[in-house]
């Protein structure tokens, strides 16, 4: 990456100067969103999730972000100048201190033009962590970073690259940085907002392209994790990480079905949604 957005200015990496995004003891938001199929599908949703996650730390969206056209305009010129064509993140950083908000926005680029996907499958424990289910800002990621990032440690010499975090009831509420969905006999099951999940914006696009499969959609507040290992399928969405087949929860193994055909489904929803607004 040759090129930045530094407070709604595009420069060369090497002429950023970073030093006020340290001052005064700033809270830090990032957030990624996925580009691809010549276009940003779903910035419009994640400046709604941003603004909402700002504005719970008592701060407001720097001006350049109500004015969408311009903020598409400048996202696209970063990638065109960083010749990244096919798919990949942009990474937006928020530095909130008293006295102003400083925002950033990097890229990173893809070989491939689809969402992410993890062909090979990831293996998953239980966490032995738990999360209020009736914590404020359970569905915003800025708020559970650090809980996230706990859990994540504990994965350090292990063979797991994900956790199924269950709520204070011993219930299922999500995975590390990402929503949880099982299949059983053609019906999807994912924990309800009332479990205390992280409602990334994939969640919903997930839902509905299940729906459109005619699958019947379950959203109880109470899975419990002996549940788990009765289920046919299980995999992971989120917009930072894509879409994660679950080889295996512990000594449980998956099939893979039903899940791919929603991966293909996301696809052209976003390939849709891209076209629609040219």
């Amino acid at each position: 990456m040759q090129f930045l957005i530094v407070n709604g200015n595009i420069i060369a990496k090497e002429e950023a100067n970073l030093r006020g995004f340290l001052w005064n003891d700033p809270i830090l938001v990032s957030q990624k969103v996925w580009f691809g199929f010549g276009g940003i599908p779903l910035l419009k949703e994640n400046v709604a999730d941003l603004k909402e996650q700002l504005n719970s730390l008592g701060a407001d969206l720097p001006s350049l972000f109500t004015n969408f056209r311009e903020l598409f305009r400048l996202c696209k010129r970063l990638l065109n100048k960083n010749k990244f064509y096919r798919s990949g993140h942009l990474l937006f950083q928020f530095s909130i201190s008293a006295e102003v908000v400083n925002f950033l926005v990097t890229a990173e680029n893809y070989t491939g033009f689809n969402f992410p996907l993890n062909e090979q499958g990831l293996l998953v424990n239980i966490s032995t962590a738990r999360k209020g289910s009736k914590q404020s800002f359970n569905n915003l990621s800025s708020q559970n970073q650090l809980f996230w990032n706990a859990a994540k440690t504990a994965l350090a010499e292990t063979p797991f690259q994900n956790s199924i975090i269950c709520n204070e009831q011993n219930c299922i509420s999500e995975a590390i940085a990402a929503n949880v969905y099982f299949i059983k006999d053609g019906v999807l099951i994912t924990p309800s907002l009332e479990s205390g999940c992280y409602n990334d914006v994939m969640r919903k696009i997930v839902l509905e392209q299940a729906a459109e499969m005619q699958l019947k959609i379950l959203e109880p507040a109470e899975i419990k994790t002996e549940l788990l290992f009765d289920m046919d399928e299980a995999f992971l969405v989120s917009e930072a990480r894509g879409f994660e087949w679950i080889l295996g929860i512990e000594n449980k193994r998956f099939v893979r079905s039903f899940s791919r055909a929603i991966f293909d489904n996301i696809n052209e929803f976003l390939e849709l949604k891209v076209n629609q607004s040219r």
